[in-house]
């Protein structure tokens, strides 16, 4: 008996969502804290040192690097939590495919996650025991059947 899979490729938001909030709790502090502590930080520090059109001068290079800071710091949570969350997710498909009986499923990580090869091939050798174990256990079955 042959299941059939149907290929299942990204994320989806439903399944990277959970990983987001997870990872992205250290980005979060360095966006609220961190960015606009330093930018104030630096005017207030500038401030009595700089005539009134440089503190002006300052401010709108402060006011307008913060955000471009923060949106980029911001854009590198995302991406560095879609990189982690991705391998998670593809061992809970394999897992949730093999629960569902599917014993031929084979787990592919992308190529750009060649550091858990060994856990691909650790899984991937795992299924292929259960293969051996099921069908060796139904052969006598079958065999038993056929003869009736």
């Amino acid at each position: 008996m042959t299941t059939k899979t149907k290929k299942r490729r990204g994320t989806g938001i439903k399944l990277t969502l959970p990983f987001v909030l997870w990872y992205s709790t250290l980005w979060f502090v360095v966006l609220v804290v961190a960015v606009p502590v330093f930018s104030i930080a630096s005017y207030m520090m500038m401030a009595d040192v700089l005539p009134t059109e440089s503190r002006r001068d300052l401010l709108v290079v402060l006011a307008t690097r913060t955000p471009l800071i923060i949106l980029t710091v911001a854009g590198l949570a995302v991406f560095t939590t879609h990189r982690l969350a991705g391998p998670f997710i593809a061992l809970k498909r394999a897992f949730d495919d093999v629960q569902e009986g599917n014993i031929d499923r084979v787990l592919r990580f992308r190529r750009s996650d060649a550091h858990l090869r060994g856990v691909e091939r650790a899984f991937n050798g795992m299924m292929e025991t259960v293969r051996k174990r099921v069908r060796g256990q139904n052969a006598p079955e079958r065999a038993t059947s056929d003869q009736a």
